[in-house]
Formats: C-alpha cells, sequence, structure tokens
C-alpha cells in the first residue's frame, strides 16, 4: 500500500514541479533557487495550519516568508534599481562614470546583503548562545522565583534544519 501511495505523491511532486523541471538549466544557479522557492511555498502552507505551539511555528513562517522574498529578490535582479532609487541616479541615462559606478557598487552590496540574509536565515542561530542563556538563567534562579521562557524569548524561526511539522 505504501509503494502505491509513494508512487501517487511521486506524481504529484512532479506535477507541481513541471515548470521547474522543464525550464531547468544545470549551468545557471537561478534555476536552483526556482526550485528552492518553489520547495519552500508548501512547507510554509504546511506550518501555517501546523501541530507546532504557535509561537516558534510562526517565526518559522515568517523566516520561511522572508527566505521566499529574498530569493524573489535575487531571481529578479532588483539590485540596479534599487541603488539607483537610493542615490537618486539613473543609471542608463547618466554620463558620469562615477555616478554609474556608485550605483553599480551599491547594487553589488545590496547583493551581498540579501545573500548574507538568506544564508543566515536558513543556517539559523548559534545554539550555543542559547545554552549559555539557559546556564545564565539557572544560575539566577537558584537565587530568583521568575522562570521565564527562555527558548521562545531566544528563537527567532531561523534554521532550515527545524522547519517541518
Amino acid at each position: 500500500m505504501w509503494r502505491i501511495r509513494s508512487f501517487f505523491k511521486g506524481l504529484h511532486n512532479f506535477w507541481y514541479f513541471r515548470k521547474e523541471i522543464w525550464n531547468f538549466r544545470e549551468w545557471d544557479y537561478s534555476f536552483q533557487l526556482r526550485l528552492w522557492r518553489r520547495s519552500l511555498v508548501p512547507l510554509r502552507d504546511i506550518l501555517i495550519d501546523g501541530y507546532e505551539e504557535e509561537v516558534s511555528r510562526i517565526r518559522k513562517v515568517v523566516a520561511i516568508n522572508e527566505a521566499i522574498y529574498i530569493i524573489d529578490r535575487i531571481l529578479e535582479d532588483v539590485y540596479i534599481e534599487d541603488a539607483e532609487a537610493q542615490l537618486g541616479i539613473n543609471f542608463m541615462d547618466t554620463t558620469d562614470a562615477n555616478e554609474a559606478s556608485n550605483v553599480v557598487t551599491l547594487s553589488r552590496e545590496l547583493a551581498n546583503q540579501d545573500w548574507k540574509r538568506l544564508w543566515r536565515i536558513l543556517e539559523g542561530q548559534n545554539h550555543n548562545e542559547y545554552v549559555m542563556l539557559m546556564d545564565r538563567q539557572n544560575i539566577q534562579s537558584q537565587f530568583e522565583d521568575a522562570h521565564d521562557d527562555l527558548w521562545a524569548k531566544w528563537f527567532d524561526g531561523t534554521d532550515m534544519r527545524g522547519w517541518w511539522d
């Protein structure tokens, strides 16, 4: 029975990713990003109504939405337009080489910021930081009655390894 179910799930997956598979080109990273983006959408949708407690579930959904947004920005290559808007310079109309160079430099910086943020979302927080905070809380709780939910305060929804329901 599981083989039949698995077969039909495979057909569903193939149908769901058909456009990305059809247009796939192995020599361009944007096609891998398109597959990745497409796979994040149903994961996000499952988590929205998932069984996990609400605080961390919603933070995961927010992180996935941000990852999708950043991937969209990378795929649409919006960085020249963003740099033009920030600098007030039209890249195609300028005849000044310094202005054009400033637009290109800023657009690269903006793209690098998005790439770093995307990897930060996927990588997640440093768990050692949480362990240190927990140790500190355990020491303080010996002298105080306050017991805060440290995990809920610390966890921001990032770390792709924890995005499941």
